[in-house]
């Protein structure tokens, strides 16, 4: 995969974003990192983007949020597939280990892959070598 020109980041621990922004700013560079604590906002963010001015994106999903988890996130974006499909590989970034989420999320369509927090730079490496 060539190294996108967006990282989306909805979690909703602020300390695993800062985290995951500082990995992606060290091994990949200068890239655009947006990230949301509040899973809604996100959701509102890539409608709202992508409707005007899609940029090839990996957005990084944790499972695990009060008020609107991953999954629901996931329903959201399916509404508006056509905007999200094109651009954006989602990647489900949760510290579950549990069979059955990891089976959820590579069955469901717009997910391209799991990866447990937290994100390490040799994983941020083997998704996107430099």
């Amino acid at each position: 995969m060539t190294v996108p020109q967006r990282f989306l980041l909805i979690d909703d621990d602020p300390s695993n974003n800062l985290l995951t922004k500082i990995s992606i700013k060290k091994i990949i560079g200068a890239v655009d990192v947006v990230d949301f604590t509040l899973p809604e906002r996100g959701v509102e963010y890539v409608v709202n983007e992508y409707s005007n001015s899609p940029v090839n994106t990996v957005l990084f999903l944790d499972i695990n949020m009060p008020v609107l988890t991953g999954w629901e996130v996931l329903d959201k974006l399916t509404e508006v597939a056509h905007l999200v499909v094109p651009h954006i590989s989602i990647y489900i970034l949760s510290s579950s280990v549990d069979p059955a989420d990891k089976q959820k999320a590579v069955s469901n369509p717009l997910v391209t892959g799991y990866l447990e927090k937290p994100l390490t730079r040799d994983t941020l490496r083997s998704l996107f070598p430099l």
